[in-house]
This record gives C-alpha cells, structure tokens and sequence, in this order.
C-alpha cells in the first residue's frame, strides 16, 4: 500500500507534474489543429483571414470571435499546466520554507489566470470578464510569469538539473514565449511571415510543453534514485521515505 505521506514526497509530485504537463501539451496540440487544419480546411469568410488576431484563442481580448472549442481546450490545458508547473515548484523548492510559499504562485498562477479566461471566453463566445489581463496587464503577467520560471530554473539547478531545463523550457509557453515563437520561430516552420498570427504558433509552445513534461518525468525518476542512494540501507531519504534494506 502507498501511504499518503509518500504521495507527497518532491519525487510523487514530480511524477504527477510529469503526468499533468504532457496531458496539457495534448490539449493545446488539439486547440491548435482546431484552428490551421479544421479551421482552415472549412473556412469560407471572405471578411477575414483565420489568421488574423480575432481569432487568436490563447488571449481573447476584443474584437475576439471563437474558432470550434479551441479556446476552451487549450484554456483546460493551461489551467492544468498551472497546477503541473506549481507541483513542480513545490517538489524543487522542498525544504526551503522561505521560497516554497513564493515560487510556485509566481510560476503556476499566470497559466492558471489565463486558461480560465480563455475557457470562459469559449463558452460566452465573447472576452470573459478577465480581458483586462490581456489588454492592459499583459506586460505585468508576462513578467511575472517570466520571473517565476526564471527563479525556479535556478532552484531546481542544485536538487534536479532535468527540473530546472523544465522550468527553462517551460518560459516558452510564457506570454514572452508566445511572441518570440510568433515572430521568431512559427515563419520558418509555416514558411512565411503572416501579416498577423503566423499559422502553427500556438503548436509551438504544445511543443515546449511536451518537451518540459518529458524532463519533468525523466527528473522525478532521477530524483527518486539520488534520495534513495543517499539514505543508504536502511535509512531514510531527504523526503522521509525509509531507504532499501539490505
């Protein structure tokens, strides 16, 4: 039987931050073939292009229009990015009582905040009551959000190297990520430069999630083996776990 207290060991949270991440991936590959391969291949508006920012479902701000479910799946994603990334900020920070209660807010709040305005904009088909993040307070979660992640990159650094290139990974899925997938990255993978929302930008950042979700596993394993090698026979680990017997 697993007890309880063992569910709550840096190395438990970091297997279900391994398993949350990777789910959140799925959900925003999914939001993203809604709009360039559904989308695209239904498309019959002659007033816009689907490429242009009224359709742009990560950060509904007005004038926003629906695409499918996108905004509400790739919201769900986001929300559970959050509680993975705010897992993982509780299982690196484990035993620093001055930085575990600030870190994990500062990482997994923004995703949070902004999955739940796009999921509620999906479903009232018009920007929630949560615009004012995207209009005005953009830069402000950028940097927080950017700051969390940047902090936690450096904590994870001494307890699991593979947790904090998650972390690393993971800026990319920022508000900061966004744009230099947009502007960056996403016209070499589409070809061209889109006059507005070059096509397969928010694959982009499914990506780097899926990456920081794979790193985010292979370091709970790692991190399970170190404790266990450092409790010795029969002693116990960092966490509290009782060690192998001999």
């Amino acid at each position: 039987m697993v007890s309880l207290r063992a569910l709550t060991t840096p190395t438990a949270q970091g297997f279900v931050a391994g398993g949350l991440v990777p789910l959140s991936a799925a959900l925003q590959a999914l939001a993203s073939l809604e709009r360039w391969v559904t989308g695209v291949r239904d498309w019959t508006r002659a007033d816009h292009l689907i490429e242009d920012h009224r359709f742009d479902y990560l950060y509904p701000a007005d004038p926003w229009e629906p695409i499918g479910a996108a905004a509400e799946v790739s919201g769900l994603g986001l929300i559970l990015l959050g509680v993975g990334v705010g897992l993982l900020a509780h299982a690196a920070t484990a035993g620093r009582p001055r930085t575990a209660p600030w870190v994990a807010p500062l990482a997994a709040i923004p995703f949070v905040l902004l999955g739940v305005h796009a999921v509620a904009s999906g479903l009232i088909g018009a920007p929630s009551f949560l615009a004012w993040l995207v209009e005005w307070g953009f830069l402000p979660l950028m940097i927080v959000s950017v700051g969390g992640l940047v902090w936690l990159v450096l904590l994870a650094l001494r307890r699991t190297p593979l947790w904090s290139l998650a972390a690393l990974l993971l800026i990319g899925v920022t508000p900061l990520g966004y744009l230099v997938s947009a502007f960056g990255i996403a016209p070499y993978v589409a070809g061209y430069q889109s006059y507005d929302t070059t096509p397969w930008t928010e694959t982009i950042l499914a990506a780097w999630t899926a990456a920081a979700g794979l790193f985010i596993t292979l370091g709970a394993a790692v991190h399970r083996d170190y404790a266990t090698h450092l409790s010795g026979p029969g002693g116990r680990d960092h966490s509290g776990m009782p060690g192998p017997r001999t």
